[in-house]
């Protein structure tokens, strides 16, 4: 179940959030978030190493695979597992390799993490039971108790990146470059499954999180951004999200 917590007020102003330290490494200024030109108008949001692992988790857990153990060494961060190219059924099993990330001085740095730990530091931070959620669904092969974990997981994952982009918010480049993962965690997480099940309230909070993007600003075109319109989506979004996830 979600619990609760107070949105903070419009203050147009710099923050340290105690938590900013850890997440910082994992969400911020991504390589190449979303250029495109002349010919080439599609581009794909960049994963992080949490993306990835995750997204490999969710294919190990459905029909026809339903490869619960493996899945369960992924989620701990002691495989690292993709497809290999050319075959569909074919599972590449190797060993730690933590994900390449960047910092904000652009410093390659190592992510030496993984979904377990994640979830028990979401856990620690907002008084959640994710990770003893995800690990018992994992051990009763019961793949949608563990999608559910995961859907408040990432729900509280886009509430940091909010906080994050609202410390950010001015800068040149940080605040595009959250959004853009902020993206991504929405699209791998949430996307479908409300497209399917919430159409209509799926189509407000797509909406929405669209117009949080245009709060931005644009600084190559000189346009400010718009911090009080910022929050006030901000706000919607998570308000909509729990709403529909207290449903599910």
């Amino acid at each position: 179940m979600l619990r609760a917590h107070p949105m903070p007020p419009v203050t147009w102003h710099r923050t340290i959030l105690p938590w900013w330290g850890m997440v910082l490494p994992i969400l911020i200024l991504l390589p190449g978030a979303a250029e495109s030109h002349l010919f080439h108008k599609v581009f794909e949001l960049p994963d992080t190493q949490l993306t990835k692992d995750y997204v490999v988790l969710l294919r190990l857990i459905d029909f026809p695979y339903e490869r619960f153990a493996l899945a369960e060494q992924v989620y701990r961060g002691e495989q690292r597992v993709r497809l290999k190219p050319g075959g569909f059924r074919s599972w590449l099993k190797r060993p730690l390799e933590p994900g390449m990330v960047f910092k904000a001085d652009y410093q390659a740095k190592r992510w030496t993490g993984s979904l377990a730990s994640e979830a028990q530091r979401l856990d620690e931070t907002y008084g959640t039971a994710l990770r003893q959620r995800i690990e018992a669904g994992l051990r009763a092969r019961n793949a949608e108790a563990v999608r559910g974990a995961f859907r408040e997981m990432f729900f509280y994952l886009m509430r940091e990146l909010f906080e994050a982009l609202w410390v950010h918010l001015g800068e040149p480049e940080a605040p595009s470059r959250l959004y853009n993962v902020l993206s991504r965690y929405f699209s791998v997480s949430l996307e479908a499954f409300l497209n399917v099940n919430y159409r209509a309230s799926y189509a407000v909070i797509r909406a929405v999180l669209d117009a949080v993007e245009r709060t931005l600003g644009d600084p190559d075109r000189g346009v400010p951004p718009t911090p009080e319109v910022f929050q006030q989506q901000r706000v919607r979004f998570l308000r909509l999200l729990e709403q529909v996830l207290q449903r599910s």
